[in-house]
């Protein structure tokens, strides 16, 4: 016991002393820029012109953007037409999932997604049955798996679009878009979309069987700012803003966002052995801990926990030396739709934490993380003796993260 007490005392400061810079366990929202992307970003910028121009200066600038392109485009193995840039993947989850629905009247057209998806995807939806049309939100099982079975009784004669997130940037999980696309795609006038972001360059991806997929460039190393749509069929979507240039995202393309972006996916690379075990060191390092419940079950960069017994606001307030994120989508904006839909008895303790680490994240890290963790939460649990009652108390959430880089 007196071991164990003194390796917290070594491996976990008080939250008085924390580091100038906290520990980055937040990669799932963000990655770095990676050294590649930001050469590329500065050589191109200083370019002069317009690619939509019909100089000299714009020929070349084209040039970048369908190189960059194609660079893009063999990585998901398809071809360069298929990708339409925007500024980013919420903006690519709009045209992908209006641009069908718009060319229907709401009388004909019933769409389908799930209760765990992103909000850039889910209030569209919302939006959308605001607006008339029929939508099918698929319930999931306790780890985020889609009802395949509900799925497929749920297809109608007017489906036009299926729109499921492949990986869950909150619980982490993966999933089988293969046999989703075997079922939607046995109802020939529905489209399948999903959101890639957290695949893209990390995981194997094929998007032969899906009709569209969204993905960023910042989960992967490039700037803020760009992210792209494959579209295996241009025509089967309508516009949803309207300018010169592109007919579904109009407006000058940031070339040196372009470039920069494919430059990130020339280099980037994730061990994934290397996050299996870092995964599996979290998890057990972890469930030393009593009373917490572990959401995620596929081994990958994300890892989801709720832990009764604490305020998620005071376990921030203690751990303000790492940088991580909630388990809610919109922190101070109610509960999060993953944790409702996996957990829709609300048997789960609110307090629940995501960390996502890349493969440069060192296991030293994560012991630390779990190990000061494990100190937080004892102290807190006897410091105000919780009861599960007061755990939804967020607040003063807001305030706190405000003060707090996550």
């Amino acid at each position: 016991m007196k071991k164990r007490k003194l390796l917290y005392f070594l491996c976990c400061l008080s939250a008085e002393s924390v580091a100038a810079d906290p520990v980055y366990l937040d990669y799932a929202a963000a990655e770095g820029v990676s050294q590649e992307a930001l050469n590329e970003f500065n050589r191109v910028v200083k370019m002069q012109g317009n690619s939509s121009g019909f100089n000299a200066n714009a020929k070349i600038l084209k040039k970048i953007e369908k190189d960059s392109a194609t660079i893009i485009a063999n990585k998901l193995k398809c071809q360069s037409q298929n990708i339409l840039f925007t500024c980013s993947a919420t903006i690519a989850n709009n045209i992908a999932i209006l641009g069908v629905a718009y060319k229907y009247s709401p009388s004909e057209c019933h769409l389908i997604t799930s209760k765990i998806e992103h909000k850039s995807v889910l209030n569209v939806f919302k939006h959308l049955e605001e607006m008339g049309y029929s939508v099918t939100y698929l319930d999931v099982d306790r780890y985020g798996r889609v009802n395949l079975a509900q799925l497929s009784k749920s297809l109608r004669k007017e489906t036009r679009l299926v729109s499921i997130q492949a990986f869950n940037s909150e619980i982490g999980i993966m999933q089988d878009m293969k046999k989703i696309s075997a079922v939607v795609h046995r109802h020939s006038n529905a489209l399948l979309h999903s959101d890639i972001s957290q695949l893209f360059c990390k995981y194997p991806v094929d998007v032969s069987f899906l009709d569209m997929a969204t993905f960023s460039g910042y989960k992967i190393g490039s700037p803020k700012g760009i992210a792209a749509l494959y579209v295996k069929d241009f025509q089967k979507l309508t516009p949803i803003v309207f300018g010169s240039g592109n007919s579904l995202w109009p407006g000058t393309v940031p070339t040196e966002l372009v470039s920069s972006f494919a430059s990130a996916v020339k280099v980037y690379k994730m061990d994934l052995q290397k996050v299996t075990s870092l995964f599996e060191i979290l998890r057990k390092e972890i469930m030393k801990i009593e009373d917490v419940f572990i959401n995620s079950i596929n081994p990958t960069h994300v890892f989801s926990v709720s832990i009764k017994g604490v305020l998620l606001k005071d376990v921030i307030q203690e751990m303000k030396d790492f940088s991580f994120s909630s388990g809610c989508s919109c922190l101070g904006q109610g509960e999060s739709n993953v944790k409702e839909a996996i957990d829709p008895e609300g048997k789960l303790p609110s307090c629940t934490l995501r960390l996502s680490f890349s493969d440069s994240v060192s296991p030293a890290m994560i012991i630390k993380f779990a190990a000061r963790l494990h100190f937080v939460v004892d102290t807190l649990r006897k410091r105000k003796k919780v009861t599960e009652g007061c755990e939804n108390d967020n607040s003063k959430l807001v305030d706190i993260l405000s003060d707090i880089k996550l």
